[in-house]
């Protein structure tokens, strides 16, 4: 009646040995994806050059029909970019400041930004510029103890301007291998820590507001050493009146949009300049005889159009190496903000979300980035509050957005005397009340009764942003809410285990004929035997594999184990070591686990990572193939019976057929046109999956293993 030990091994014999590919195999076939991917791109590229004046012939003749069908949606749009171009002068020279670059330089930038991005971008109205993001960064370039401190003030700048055209190109790059999905695994933990470290940052970036020096006629052109803190001891007038410009400034902005109509109509930043401006050189100036230092005495500036200038750097490897490193990190920290400004903007319209809109919008923050490098400008990105407030006023069009930029180009032009007169203190004003906004005050909220992982990924961005670097800090907290994860879907695995007697029965030889028909040999043995049925629930990956692991005990548990995975699923090649792990110690022992209800993407996974000397002695089942499932009066009955249909009452008894095969059986492929997973790289063996698994469906034995049936009390 009992089948043999022996004889069970013999079925694995027959399984004949197979070799993979040399490891170095798939090099030319990478080669050969990657030749496909540039070719593929090149032609998406040509076919957009072809057909560029068509286009932009059809796109100027629509715009102009649809505008002279709508004036009224016209002129709303360009009253809303005039209005944001004149709210972004103020906080475009401030960012300036905050860079360590002329305002000019920032005035520049918000030009260039606007204007490409409002042509070119993703999300038409959505506002970019000068912003503190980048700017907090830039600043480790231009200060005279920062990474640059070797090199000149003019070297510095030039540096700065060609690491923005690298950064133009990487943005560029990032567009073209479609990398803006990936600000989908950015947690909302960490945006707000990266928003909180971005608010510090710009706070401490206006600490220079409240220093003066008096070794030099210009304060952009004193050193560290020379500037010295204003206090009530040494300057009591300076200081009382720098610090009234700052908190008038921040009440301003604060009261005044609460004023009917007119305070909704005027942006309160600009309202706060002038009224600054004014009580500087009337009340202060002629009444009081002190003075606070303004933009002409900090960094004049001449009110001029961009004009080419291709910068120049030292060739050595630091400063080489130097630009690289800051191209890349403004690149992915321009990049994170600006595809998030899409996505608030998108929530605000109810428009639904497109990836191709966020890379798009990439491409143009790359475009405007590399131009901004050419002409001298610091670059930028996307503004979060321009860009909400030019939709709120109703934009929905690119008008507005180009206008902002070209309003602000008319503003350099014939305002630079103005601006020249802006107090210092009041820009500052204008940033800190940034600052107000920018900080998350939730934060508090979650740190009081919020999860505590939740708490230290805000914690930890919001310093790493601080004291060393945005761009690595949302990197830090992407990894550290990946490794909070794993722990915590590795300690959700669980498993249903009972210990029963089963029928196992060999039910013949199952092969192939030269047409491809299945048949099978005459019924074996079979044996009834007690066996530890454990039904696995949830996710079998490197986080839970231990747990796993700790369900079994070789010593302890019977001849035989089945393992059924129809609530589970093999992740990762940790939960495929685990499962031949498992199989390896039983077999040393003389016992046996059979694998049932196993899915095809775990199917695929054992076989294409497991280890084939083991896995040719494992008892695999494939719902799906060769399988029937009768209903029985376990627990695990319904479930069952859910997936194979319904089963009739008069069966008493539960059957589940296992397959004894020399692999893995039946590997689920995925045919992705042009992906990587198609390279035989990513497969098993020398020979395609189909036609091994042929080979296997021909050698594999067949067993059952049935529940004794149970007799009812009379």
């Amino acid at each position: 009646m009992c089948a043999s030990k022996d004889h069970i091994g013999n079925q694995t014999a027959a399984y004949p040995s197979r070799e993979r590919d040399p490891f170095f195999a798939f090099i030319p076939q990478l080669f050969k994806f990657t030749g496909r991917l540039i070719a593929h791109e090149l032609n998406i590229a040509k076919n957009a050059i072809v057909g560029s004046p068509s286009f932009t012939k059809h796109f100027l003749t629509d715009t102009f029909l649809f505008y002279k069908q709508n004036p009224r949606t016209l002129y709303d749009e360009v009253i809303s970019g005039f209005t944001v171009a004149i709210m972004q002068v103020p906080e475009s020279i401030a960012f300036s400041f905050v860079a360590g670059v002329p305002p000019l330089s920032g005035l520049h930038a918000t030009f260039w930004m606007a204007t490409i991005t409002g042509v070119f971008g993703g999300k038409p109205g959505m506002i970019s510029g000068a912003a503190g993001a980048l700017a907090v960064v830039v600043t480790d370039l231009t200060v005279d103890d920062g990474v640059l401190s070797y090199l000149s003030t003019e070297e510095r700048l030039n540096v700065l301007y060609f690491t923005m055209v690298m950064c133009g190109l990487a943005q560029i790059l990032f567009a073209w291998f479609r990398l803006a999905m990936l600000v989908r695994l950015i947690p909302e933990t960490g945006m707000i820590g990266f928003m909180n470290g971005l608010a510090i940052i710009i706070f401490m970036a206006q600490l220079p507001a409240f220093q003066y020096c008096d070794a030099e006629p210009l304060f952009v052109e004193c050193t560290v050493d020379q500037r010295q803190w204003l206090s009530f001891q040494n300057q009591p007038g300076q200081t009382t009146l720098t610090l009234v410009h700052v908190f008038m400034c921040m009440a301003i902005m604060k009261l005044f949009p609460k004023v009917p109509k007119i305070g909704k109509m005027v942006p309160a930043s600009l309202v706060s300049l002038l009224i600054g401006t004014l009580f500087e050189h009337t009340l202060f100036r002629m009444a009081f005889g002190i003075s606070t230092r303004t933009v002409n005495e900090t960094a004049p500036m001449s009110g001029s159009a961009p004009i080419f200038d291709w910068p120049t750097i030292p060739t050595d490897s630091t400063t080489i190496s130097i630009v690289v490193q800051y191209a890349l990190t403004l690149a992915a920290i321009g990049g994170v903000e600006s595809v998030l400004t899409l996505q608030a903007c998108n929530e605000i319209t109810d428009t639904v979300p497109k990836m191709s809109d966020s890379n798009q919008e990439l491409f143009a923050q790359g475009l405007a980035n590399l131009v901004s490098g050419m002409f001298r400008a610091m670059g930028g990105d996307a503004m979060i509050g321009q860009s909400t407030i030019n939709i709120m006023n109703g934009a929905r069009h690119r008008v507005s957005s180009t206008m902002s930029g070209i309003f602000m180009l008319l503003f350099v032009v014939a305002l630079s005397g103005f601006i020249e007169l802006l107090p210092v203190a009041t820009l500052t004003g204008v940033l800190f009340m940034v600052v107000l906004s920018t900080f998350q005050w939730k934060t508090f909220n979650i740190l009081r009764y919020g999860r505590l992982s939740d708490s230290g990924v805000i914690v930890l961005v919001t310093l790493i942003a601080v004291f060393f670097n945005l761009a690595v800090a949302i990197a830090v907290g992407i990894v550290f809410s990946a490794l909070v994860n794993a722990w915590d879907s590795g300690s959700h695995i669980d498993a249903d285990i009972i210990e029963k007697p089963m029928l196992v029965k060999r039910t013949g030889h199952v092969y192939k004929d030269k047409k491809g028909v299945g048949h099978a040999d005459d019924a074996g043995d079979e044996e009834v035997i007690m066996v530890k049925y454990v039904h696995v629930k949830g996710s079998i990956f490197f986080g839970s594999a231990r747990h796993f692991i700790n369900m079994f005990s070789v010593a302890n548990d019977p001849q035989t184990v089945v393992i059924d995975f129809k609530d589970a699923l093999i992740i990762d090649h940790s939960a495929v070591a685990a499962i031949g792990g498992i199989t390896h110690r039983f077999a040393k022992v003389g016992k046996r686990v059979l694998l049932v209800n196993l899915p095809h993407k775990s199917h695929g996974r054992l076989h294409r990572t497991g280890d084939h000397t083991i896995l040719k002695k494992q008892i695999i089942l494939h719902k799906d193939e060769l399988i029937s499932v009768e209903q029985g009066e376990t627990t695990h009955t319904s479930e069952i019976a859910d997936d194979f249909g319904e089963v009739s009452e008069e069966k008493k008894t539960e059957s589940v057929r296992a397959t004894y095969s020399g692999d893995t059986g039946p590997v689920d492929e995925y045919h992705t046109p042009r992906d990587l997973q198609d390279l035989q790289m990513f497969n098993a063996g020398a020979k395609s999956v189909d036609e091994e698994i042929d080979h296997l469906e021909e050698v594999q034995g067949k067993f059952e293993v049935h529940e004794l049936e149970r007799k009812k009390d009379s």
